[in-house]
Order: structure tokens, then sequence, then C-alpha cells
């Protein structure tokens, strides 16, 4: 179970296939076909994002906390935490409005994630790496394509109300809360076997190099303590 929760991004892989499938052997209605191919490149996302090219989480966090902790081990995420959360949205945000389609706020709230992420990825990340590309970008680029061709199909957003949108974004917020903030995200996270490996880091180099570190800037669980 360990080895597989360290590599849960290639799982997603799977599970992006498992929805492909879904949406090919399915009749669907258009909003349902833009809820599986949202939930086939939100895996994809997610696999760019830590499998390849990979990278995500140093860069996260060094964009979010303007730091990175040189101890792994006392990263704000690991695997076990990063599956959880992510998985997590993927569950509230773009599953349960696929099963529960008369909930338009529920349908509204998977269109405006998916512009979130594009603006995180095509502007705040790469804004303040001062580069053109970040992992997650590509997929991001893919579930806006996917939404504006949904929004486009139904004729707009008229047919959602000011309510939907005031219930789609604090829907997003508290699941945002619950998947990366919340206690149980915190527990998750205190699980130290899951610590992100030398060969995690690694796929941050590129990233690393503009900041002027390597990966000797950083200790992992068993590496001894660093003398004076």
């Amino acid at each position: 179970m360990r080895k597989l929760i360290q590599n849960w991004y290639q799982l997603a892989v799977y599970l992006a296939g498992g929805y492909a499938l879904l949406l090919g052997l399915g009749s669907w209605t258009v909003q349902q076909r833009a809820l599986l191919m949202g939930l086939i490149l939100l895996h994809l996302h997610f696999f760019e994002e830590f499998g390849f090219p990979g990278g995500f989480a140093w860069l996260g966090i060094r964009v979010e906390m303007w730091a990175v902790p040189p101890v792994v081990a006392d990263w704000p995420l690991n695997q076990l935490s990063a599956f959880f959360g992510n998985e997590w949205f993927a569950l509230v945000v773009y599953l349960l409005p696929l099963l529960c389609p008369w909930w338009h706020w529920l349908v509204l709230a998977a269109l405006v994630f998916a512009f979130a992420e594009l603006v995180m990825h095509a502007l705040v990340f790469n804004l303040a790496m001062r580069t053109a590309y970040n992992p997650g970008l590509v997929t991001a680029l893919g579930l806006t394509l996917v939404t504006s061709w949904y929004l486009w199909d139904r004729g707009g957003v008229a047919a959602f109300t000011w309510l939907d949108l005031a219930l789609a974004i604090g829907w997003i917020g508290l699941n945002y809360w619950l998947a990366f903030r919340s206690p149980l995200f915190d527990w998750f996270n205190c699980q130290r076997a899951y610590t992100f490996r030398p060969a995690d880091l690694a796929k941050s180099a590129p990233y690393l190099k503009k900041e002027g570190r390597t990966l000797a800037d950083y200790r992992f669980p068993g590496d001894e303590p660093k003398g004076d």
C-alpha cells in the first residue's frame, strides 16, 4: 500500500483511462461528457504535476510559502496528503455533479474550478517563478478548453444564477479547506513514511536551479544532519 500511495500519480493515469472508457462506451448528455472529460484531464493533471514532468510539490510550496523548508519531512505536503487532497477534490468537484446533475451550482463549481486552475498555472505560478511553463499548465489549458466548449454549447452562463455562483465558490472554498487545510489533511501530512523522496525532488531541478539551489540543500528521512 505504501508503494502505491508513493506513486499515486501513476494510478491517476489508470483512473483517467477508466473515465475515458466510460466516456467512450456510455450514452451521455453534453454536460455529462464535459464532466467526464474534466475527470480525465484532472487525473492527467495530477500526473503532469507529480509524475511527468513533475516537480510541482517544491514549486507549489515555494510560491505559496515563499520558502521551502530544508527538511523535506517538514514540508506542508507529502505523497499521502497530496493523494488525499487531489482525489478528494476530483470526487466532490467533478464526480459529484456527474452523479447529481440537477444541482446546477455543483456543475458551476466544476466550471469555476477549471478557470481557477488556469489562472493559477498560467499566471500565478509562472509569474512567481518567472517561467513560461510549470507542471500542470498543459492539462489546465485542456480543462479550460473543455469548460469553454461546454459553455459555448449551452449558450453561456445565463442558466446559472448569482446564488449558484455563491454556492459554487463556497463549495470550492469549503472543500479546499477539507482537502488541504483541515485536521484530517494535517494527520495525513504527519505520516513521514510518505515524505517526498530524492527522485521526487529531482523533478524540480529546473526550478531549484533558478533559485540557486540543489538537491544537496534538502534533507530526507534517513539522512544524517549536516555539520556546521
